[in-house]
């Protein structure tokens, strides 16, 4: 994947590092949010405050929701464009290579594979860096800014997020095993699709000459089926994903209030208000950790078939021509 990307253009590498500006202030303006509900909450506890002073903190509040909305934009904008150029320059390089190619580099993938590279693979990689600029980037920005802002409030909260997390890593690496040689499948899979229509197609005559259809489509039917079953097992093993990693996710939250609430029980009365505000802010910056590594989750479902891709793309990309042209 790397070798792909070091390939990148000077000026698509230029909107990547502007993405990543964007994005910082995106999550600065995101984790503002959980400090205004704080101040909100200690103006609801004193008498001696406006409506001015609520306006004022909820306005906040509003700018910056308005001001991440509006760099969200600009970054899915940005990263759309730097994958589109970036497949582009790929499709490019791989075209040209295969027209270099003699028939004995063309038998060694086969034309079937050769498509699929030159197609699905190359797709593949344009979704990952699409939407890994905007959320590999951002989910460890946003979980290292969010536990900086909560070390040290609550060691009970801390240690109970901590475990959220390793659980939902513990979903991702456990699933990611399992489906990653079946990405790899896949992938052959599709070629030994394309192989069949192909073949079907280019050979039309002579099939029906021989009266030879039952046999075609008795061999499309088997590779078609192969390919069905390895998507369907893949689709159904990363169904069981999001209902686990939102059961933690939900549970998260109930955790945080309940633990709260006895620590506030067993406070003194000047303290309670100081503990409320820090347990409705620690909820927020959790949820935000949380949701960090829920988009990496994203990435992760198309992570393995990107990598795959990849390989394949350069297998064809370091492969010389046996047969070169002449100076003259």
């Amino acid at each position: 994947m790397w070798h792909l990307l070091k390939d990148m253009r000077k000026k698509d590498k230029g909107l990547a590092f502007l993405a990543v500006l964007l994005i910082a202030g995106q999550v600065f303006l995101d984790l503002k949010l959980p400090d205004y509900t704080k101040e909100i909450t200690v103006l609801i506890s004193s008498e001696s405050n406006t409506i001015s002073d609520y306006l004022l903190s909820g306005g906040k509040m509003l700018a910056c929701a308005l001001g991440s909305a509006l760099l969200a934009v600009i970054v899915g904008y940005l990263a759309a464009k730097i994958a589109a150029d970036f497949s582009h320059n790929v499709r490019g390089k791989v075209f040209h290579k295969v027209f270099d190619f003699g028939a004995g580099e063309i038998s060694k993938f086969s034309t079937s594979s050769l498509i699929t590279r030159t197609t699905n693979d190359i797709t593949q990689i344009q979704m990952l860096v699409a939407m890994g600029l905007q959320v590999m980037i951002k989910a460890p920005i946003m979980a290292a800014w969010a536990i900086v802002k909560i070390v040290g409030k609550s060691w009970q909260l801390s240690v109970l997020t901590a475990s959220a997390v390793v659980l939902i890593m513990v979903v991702i690496g456990t699933l990611m095993a399992v489906l990653l040689p079946k990405f790899k499948t896949v992938q052959k899979q599709v070629d030994d699709v394309n192989r069949v229509t192909r073949e079907n197609l280019t050979g039309l005559k002579v099939v029906r000459a021989f009266n030879a259809e039952k046999y075609q489509e008795s061999k499309f039917e088997t590779a078609n089926n192969n390919l069905t079953k390895t998507q369907l097992f893949t689709s159904r093993t990363m169904s069981f994903m999001m209902p686990g990693i939102q059961l933690i996710m939900s549970g998260l939250p109930l955790a945080i209030y309940w633990i709260g609430a006895y620590l506030i029980n067993k406070a003194d009365m000047m303290s309670k208000i100081t503990l409320f505000s820090d347990m409705v802010t620690f909820s927020s910056y959790a949820m935000q950790i949380v949701m960090a590594f829920m988009m990496m989750v994203m990435v992760f479902i198309i992570l393995p078939r990107a990598s795959v891709a990849a390989k394949r793309i350069n297998e064809v990309l370091d492969t010389e021509a046996t047969i070169e042209d002449g100076d003259k």
